[in-house]
């Protein structure tokens, strides 16, 4: 897990110095972005679900960026959430981050229609690719067993706080 943390938070850093760079596309990279990346790191052995849910995202940020277009009021953001929960229900997206990542062009306040499903498609399959990178570095076999003697020592030491810890 702790090369998941260290890979996903090397991708978020990028994607924060993107955003730094970029400041309209600040609210596309945070928070969502970085509640994707949690969601993914612990799905990193079942890639098409990933597919699956980053599909929902972009077809949601685009129906959102175009309820927005036609009007930024409160009715729009009202058919912007009925219809993007609906859609998480009817597909099984079993993701909530997609209900967040409809809602960013009413609080981005994008130039383009296209800008934000853009910036998400890229941010999501960059997510993607460190995801994949994740799957095949754990899949090496120094890996394994250099993770297997990292979570034996940490047994060893683990065992007498927690011997203490029931003493407590």
């Amino acid at each position: 897990m702790f090369l998941r943390s260290l890979i996903i938070c090397c991708y978020l850093m990028g994607a924060y110095w993107a955003s730094y760079h970029f400041p309209s596309m600040k609210m596309v990279f945070y928070p969502t972005l970085g509640a994707f990346s949690f969601l993914f790191m612990h799905r990193v052995d079942n890639i098409r679900e990933i597919r699956r849910i980053i599909i929902g995202a972009i077809i949601a940020v685009t129906m959102g960026s175009i309820f927005y277009t036609i009007s930024t009021g409160a009715v729009s953001f009202f058919l912007t959430a009925l219809v993007t929960i609906t859609l998480i229900q009817f597909f099984k997206w079993n993701a909530a981050p997609i209900l967040a990542v409809s809602f960013i062009p009413y609080f981005a306040h994008p130039v383009s229609m296209w800008a934000l499903p853009i910036a998400v498609l890229v941010s999501l399959t960059g997510l993607l690719v460190s995801i994949w990178l994740i799957g095949k570095v754990e899949q090496l076999n120094w890996y394994v067993s250099l993770s297997g003697k990292i979570t034996q020592a940490r047994l060893q030491i683990r065992t007498p706080f927690e011997s203490l810890k029931k003493e407590v």
